[in-house]
């Protein structure tokens, strides 16, 4: 299976059991996930990734991405310093979520710390942390199990 259908896949389980939240059972075991942060606008995007830069886990060291609306609905990205995400409300505001964003942060991040794109063990590294320490211990142990990775490193 390729690094982006893993990561994926693993991101989509993640997804899930935030939408149903509160405690979960995940591999015989109880995780309590914490309510994920929505986005009523672009702006709300930026100012949560302002803040999460000014954490030293929120790799402040690399340049703030500009934060743009995508055209259509059906993906978010990042490219040459943007990450564009489809805005509205319901199903079209499935990209204004905290998990989303931090995914398109990460590709920011392994860009400019490590001259990686795709999916691969940078990004994974790079995802795992933010989700570790922006969400919950628990939502990066969801998708560390989602990627085959029991230990911290990928």
């Amino acid at each position: 299976m390729s690094d982006t259908r893993r990561v994926y896949d693993a991101e989509n389980t993640l997804l899930f059991m935030l939408d149903n939240g509160g405690t979960v059972q995940f591999l015989g075991s109880s995780l309590t996930l914490p309510v994920e942060r929505r986005f009523g606008d672009l702006e709300g995007v930026r100012r949560y990734l302002r803040e999460v830069r000014r954490r030293p886990w929120g790799h402040p060291q690399t340049p703030e991405p500009r934060v743009r609306v995508r055209k259509g609905h059906t993906k978010a990205h990042w490219s040459e310093d943007t990450i564009a995400i489809p805005d509205g409300i319901g199903e079209r505001g499935w990209a204004m979520r905290e998990v989303v964003v931090l995914h398109e942060y990460a590709h920011h991040v392994a860009w400019h710390e490590h001259a990686a794109t795709g999916h691969g063990r940078d990004f994974q590294e790079v995802y795992l942390g933010l989700l570790e320490n922006a969400v919950a211990p628990e939502a990066a142990l969801i998708v560390r199990a989602g990627l085959g990775t029991g230990s911290r490193s990928v």
